[in-house]
C-alpha cells in the first residue's frame, strides 16, 4: 500500500506536471498550437509518466532514458498525426533538451539548499524535491508565455539567418556544437547526482564524446573562418564591379540619346523657339554635368560610389546630392570598404523608401563630415515616418518593410559595421524631416573595440 501511494504520489504531483510543463514550453517555442492542445498534452504526459515510472526502481539509467524516448516517440506520432514527420521530431528533440535542462536546474538548486544527495534519496524527500522543482516549472510557464506571442517573428528572423547559414557553409559548426551542448549537458547532469555518475560508463561516454567532438568543430570553424575571408573579397569585388557597371551604364545612355538631343535643339534653333531651347539644353547640361563631373574626394573609391549612386538616381527620377567635408586621415583604422558598404547600403536603403513617391518629392542627401576625430555619415530622405513597431525590427536580419526576396540585409550589415569600429548609428523618422540616419566612426585606433 506504501509503495502505491509513493508511486501515485510520485506521479500526480511530480512526473505528470514536469512532463506536462515541458510539453507545452516545447510546442510554445516552435509556435506550434494544434487543436486540443491541453488534451493531447494531457494524455501524453500522463502515459509518458506513468510507464516510465513503472520502471523506474527497476532498471538502469540508460534503459530509463531509452525507454523514455521510446514511448515518447510512440505517443508523439500517435496523438500528434495533423502535425509534419518534421516537427513532430523536432518537438521530441527539444522536449529533451528542455528535459536535461530542467533535470539540472532542479538537481542544482537542490543540492545548493539540501546538499548533495544521489537520485533516489532526492526523489525520496518529497517536500524538498518539491520546493525546488515548482519554482523551476513556474519560471518554464513564464518564459512560455512570453514566447509563445513572439515565435512568429522569431522565426522570420530564424529563416532569414537559416538561409544565411545554408549559404556560408554553417551547418556542420552548429551540428558539431549542438552534439557538445547535448552530450555536456548529460555530463553535468551525471555529475549533479553524485551517485549516478561513475556508476554508469554512459556518461563516461558523453565526457569523452564531448571532447572528441571538439576536434571537428575546430577544424570546421578554421574552414568557415578562411571561407569567410574569401567571400568577403568576392563580395568586395562584385560590389565595386556593380558600382561600375551602373556608373557605365548611364554613361552609354546618355552617348545614345546625344544624337536625339542634338537633333531636337538644332529643329528648335530653325524654328525660333530660343527660349524652350534654352531650357531644353539646361536640362542636358544639366544631366550631363550630374554623371560626367570629376568629384574631387580625398577617396577615390567613395567617389567612384557617389557617382554610381547619381547615375542609378538619374536612372530612377531620384534628386541625389552629396557632399564630402575634411581632410581624410591615411593613418584611419577605419576601412575604406566598410565606409563603401556602409554608405552604399544607407543610400541603397533611402532609395528604395523614395521611389515610392510622385517624381518631384524623390529627394535622397548624403553627407560626408571629417571633424573632431570622427567620420560623420548622414544620409536622409522624405516620406512616411517609420513606425515605432519597425523602427524596433529595423536592424533584423531578414526584415523589411519591402516586398521580394534577398531582402533586410542591408541595415544589418550598417549596423554590424558600425559597431565594429564602436561607432555610433541613430535613425530620426518625422513628417517634417522625413527619416534621417546618422554614422559616426571614431578615426583614433584607442577608440576602437
Amino acid at each position: 500500500m506504501q509503495d502505491l501511494v509513493s508511486f501515485l504520489r510520485q506521479d500526480l504531483l511530480i512526473s505528470i506536471p514536469q512532463a506536462f510543463t515541458l510539453l507545452w514550453l516545447t510546442l510554445a517555442a516552435l509556435g506550434l498550437q494544434p487543436a486540443r492542445r491541453w488534451r493531447r498534452i494531457a494524455a501524453l504526459a500522463v502515459v509518458n509518466s506513468v510507464y516510465t515510472d513503472l520502471f523506474f526502481h527497476n532498471v538502469s539509467t540508460p534503459v530509463q532514458i531509452l525507454n523514455s524516448v521510446t514511448i515518447t516517440t510512440l505517443m508523439l506520432f500517435a496523438l500528434f498525426r495533423d502535425v509534419s514527420v518534421k516537427k513532430r521530431l523536432m518537438i521530441l528533440l527539444l522536449s529533451y533538451v528542455f528535459s536535461s535542462l530542467n533535470d539540472l536546474a532542479v538537481y542544482i538548486l537542490y543540492g545548493s539548499l539540501y546538499g548533495v544527495a544521489d537520485k533516489a534519496r532526492i526523489l525520496d524527500s518529497f517536500p524538498a524535491f518539491a520546493s525546488c522543482m515548482y519554482p523551476v516549472l513556474l519560471v518554464q510557464w513564464l518564459v512560455a508565455a512570453y514566447v509563445g506571442p513572439r515565435t512568429a517573428r522569431w522565426f522570420d528572423s530564424l529563416r532569414a539567418a537559416g538561409g544565411y547559414i545554408r549559404r556560408n557553409g554553417l551547418i556542420r559548426v552548429l551540428v558539431c556544437l549542438l552534439l557538445q551542448l547535448f552530450a555536456g549537458s548529460g555530463v553535468l547532469l551525471g555529475r549533479a547526482v553524485p551517485g549516478e555518475y561513475g556508476r554508469y560508463a554512459f556518461f563516461d561516454c558523453l565526457f569523452y564524446a564531448t571532447v572528441l567532438l571538439s576536434l571537428p568543430t575546430l577544424y570546421y570553424v578554421i574552414r568557415l573562418i578562411d571561407r569567410t575571408r574569401q567571400d568577403t573579397v568576392l563580395s568586395t569585388q562584385e560590389h565595386y564591379i556593380d558600382q561600375i557597371s551602373g556608373m557605365f551604364t548611364s554613361i552609354r545612355g546618355q552617348r545614345h540619346d546625344y544624337l536625339n538631343h542634338i537633333q531636337v535643339m538644332h529643329t528648335m534653333l530653325q524654328l525660333g523657339k530660343f527660349a524652350e531651347l534654352k531650357d531644353y539644353m539646361s536640362d542636358v547640361v544639366k544631366e550631363t554635368h550630374e554623371v560626367g563631373d570629376i568629384v574631387q574626394h580625398d577617396i577615390p573609391a567613395v567617389g567612384a560610389l557617389l557617382k554610381a549612386k547619381t547615375a542609378v538616381a538619374l536612372s530612377l527620377g531620384i534628386d541625389f546630392a552629396s557632399d564630402f567635408a575634411g581632410p581624410w586621415n591615411p593613418q584611419s583604422p577605419v576601412k575604406i570598404i566598410d565606409i563603401v558598404k556602409i554608405a552604399g547600403n544607407l543610400i541603397d536603403n533611402a532609395f528604395d523608401e523614395v521611389v515610392k513617391l510622385p517624381a518631384g518629392e524623390r529627394l535622397v542627401r548624403a553627407s560626408f563630415r571629417l571633424c573632431d576625430g570622427y567620420l560623420e555619415l548622414t544620409v536622409s530622405n522624405p516620406g512616411p515616418p517609420i513606425s515605432e513597431a519597425a523602427r524596433a525590427r529595423l536592424f533584423e536580419p531578414g526584415f523589411s518593410t519591402k516586398p521580394g526576396g534577398n531582402r533586410g540585409l542591408g541595415l544589418p550589415i550598417v549596423r554590424e559595421r558600425v559597431a565594429h569600429y564602436a561607432g555610433t548609428l541613430t535613425v530620426h523618422s518625422d513628417e517634417k524631416r522625413g527619416t534621417v540616419f546618422k554614422v559616426r566612426l571614431p578615426q583614433k585606433a584607442a577608440q576602437l573595440s
